[in-house]
């Protein structure tokens, strides 16, 4: 049966010649909900959740709260202070409330006889699953049982039988005795994940979730809190019909979906076929692996812009492990809406796609600096996916791609930060095919090189300008030594140094803290290279260099100075 017929079996039960129901069925199927429809739409029902008791007694006297509570204004007090009376004569100096079942029979018939009231009290007991490992199953059947014998008490229990765990043989040899009749909900109701998620969300993912058997509300709950949370934080004004709203509920679902009812495993793959092995190694290497199945098997090739893969990573990210940079996400979005043809998808056609890559060869040759490095490895990526689809080659060699992209890259450059802040993240742009992970490859190691070629340039330009205070750039030149291992890029540093008097200002004559600062630097950065890189004596070269001036032989002061700087640092 469906979760929305428990409030028809829980009426039916109110007036029938059962005493004592059983409501069976999965997380997150939607048993609470409309049981607590029921409870609301009848004065005459208590609503008592199991989780987390530890005792019978903690129990019993929650169902005296709930019944007191249930009489009207004028008598509630009457009442309220008879069960104090009775509280306080009761020992509660070890196990709480130490309150018999008795008791309630006779409050329960003195406050129907006096409230003129007739019919049935019920009485539901909820999340028997989760209940503490202290409190026996058995005496949560046993207190049923006691209180279905009590005139006009009618009980409900209801549970996940299958997270019962050890108590599930246990309950299996009692509930025969301590039930009258069970309900098994196997579906959630029709309407739940429409009411969970709203008309616009559900008329988007509603076709894709219907192809999966699950029934775990909460799937939808988790989703659509994640939707809002993904539109509050990446704001209102990115929707286009290149970056669409529907987009982002897919992905979102996508997500959710995956981590929630598959645990994160590729389920959906096949394992029977011949080559199976093979095939799926293209899923199970790596992230982007992971974004291809999401998209080919609970998406079903969905997405109204398969550019949209490439932010589908940090969606995925966003959710599992709770970070994001929103600049990159925004940024990718922004290359995706500036994408000049329509969107193309899996439902395209061949001439549409052969056009898309027509376009990005004409784009290519002509890149004149402005366009972002962004867009255009967004660009690349999704044409060279589809050269590989179409078994098409590009035309332009890897060579040429990054000499044409050459102007561009100094405009992704901010020396403010560190080389691998710079860098390109493969990651970032869920590359695809090979020949496009060869192709941001070697633009990101173009970027690399002229991000060091930019960075030495800056600090000659201090140091000729006298800028000392204005060291951010040589500290993040000595932070990066270690991690240099292109020797082009060693050449680049060593050559610039050498060439610029190794970027030491004489520290001669009245000097400020800035200028020292400067010199101490440098005096380490040279160490490190010599010592990190291999060069031999360059560190005694620079020394050399020093005291071979004509005002190092001169000036006393500075020759002080110096010996303070190589002989204590």
């Amino acid at each position: 049966m469906k979760a929305n017929e428990i409030v028809t079996v829980l009426n039916h039960f109110k007036d029938s010649s059962y005493q004592r129901v059983f409501i069976d069925g999965t997380w997150g199927i939607g048993k609470t909900k409309y049981v607590l429809d029921f409870k609301n739409a009848h004065s005459d029902a208590c609503y008592i959740s199991l989780f987390g008791k530890k005792d019978i007694e903690s129990i019993i006297q929650e169902i005296y709260f709930q019944i007191v509570e249930s009489v009207p204004n004028g008598k509630f007090k009457k009442y309220s202070r008879k069960l104090r009376e009775v509280f306080n004569n009761v020992n509660i100096e070890f196990h709480g409330f130490t309150i018999s079942v008795p008791l309630i029979e006779k409050l329960h018939s003195t406050l129907y006889k006096e409230l003129g009231k007739k019919g049935t009290y019920i009485i539901i007991f909820d999340d028997l699953e989760r209940k503490h490992h202290d409190l026996d199953i058995k005496e949560i059947l046993g207190l049923i049982d006691s209180l279905a014998k009590i005139e006009n008490i009618k009980t409900v229990l209801i549970a996940a039988t299958d997270q019962l765990e050890e108590d599930e043989e246990t309950f299996k040899n009692y509930k025969e005795k301590a039930i009258d009749r069970t309900y098994t909900i196997e579906e959630y109701a029709d309407e739940a994940p429409l009411e969970i998620l709203g008309e616009e969300i559900w008329k988007v993912i509603g076709i894709i979730a219907e192809e999966f058997e699950f029934n775990n509300l909460r799937t939808f709950e988790k989703t659509s809190l994640f939707i809002k949370e993904v539109i509050e934080i990446l704001g209102e004004e990115i929707y286009t019909d290149k970056f669409t709203r529907d987009d982002v509920y897919r992905m979102c679902f996508a997500t959710v979906f995956f981590k929630i009812e598959h645990k994160g495993e590729m389920k959906l793959l096949d394992t029977e076929k011949p080559n199976s092995d093979l095939r799926n190694a293209f899923y199970l290497n790596d992230d982007s692996g992971v974004i291809e199945y999401l998209y080919n098997y609970i998406l079903k090739n969905s997405l109204d812009n398969v550019m949209c893969k490439s932010v589908f990573h940090h969606i995925r990210k966003w959710y599992e492990t709770g970070t994001y940079s929103k600049e990159i996400i925004i940024n990718l979005i922004e290359s995706i809406n500036s994408y000049e043809e329509k969107p193309k998808s899996f439902y395209s056609s061949e001439q549409e796609i052969l056009e898309i890559i027509e376009n990005t060869k004409e784009y290519i040759r002509n890149l004149n600096g402005t366009e972002p490095l962004d867009n255009i490895i967004s660009k690349l990526n999704t044409t060279f996916a589809w050269c590989e689809v179409l078994s098409v080659d590009f035309g332009i060699s890897i060579e040429e791609i990054v000499k044409l992209v050459g102007k561009n890259i100094p405009n992704k450059i901010d020396l403010t930060k560190s080389s691998y802040q710079n860098g390109i993240d493969l990651w970032d742009y869920h590359v695809e095919s090979e020949e496009a992970r060869k192709v941001v490859k070697s633009i990101s190691e173009a970027l690399k090189v002229e991000y060091y070629n930019l960075l030495v340039n800056q600090i000659r330009d201090c140091f000729i300008q006298k800028s000392y205070n204005e060291y951010l750039y040589l500290r993040q030149l000595q932070d990066s030594i270690i991690s240099i291992k292109d020797n082009s890029i060693r050449d680049i540093v060593v050559k610039s140094i050498r060439d610029n008097q190794f970027f030491f200002p004489i520290p001669s004559g009245r000097i400020t803290e800035e200028h020292w600062y400067w010199c101490r630097r440098i005096n380490v950065l040279i160490k490190d290279i010599e010592k990190h890189w291999g060069i031999e004596n360059y560190y005694d070269d620079f020394k050399s260099y020093i005291y071979g001036l004509e005002i190092t032989k001169q000036d006393k002061i500075l020759q002080h100075r110096l010996r303070h700087l190589f002989e204590n640092n």
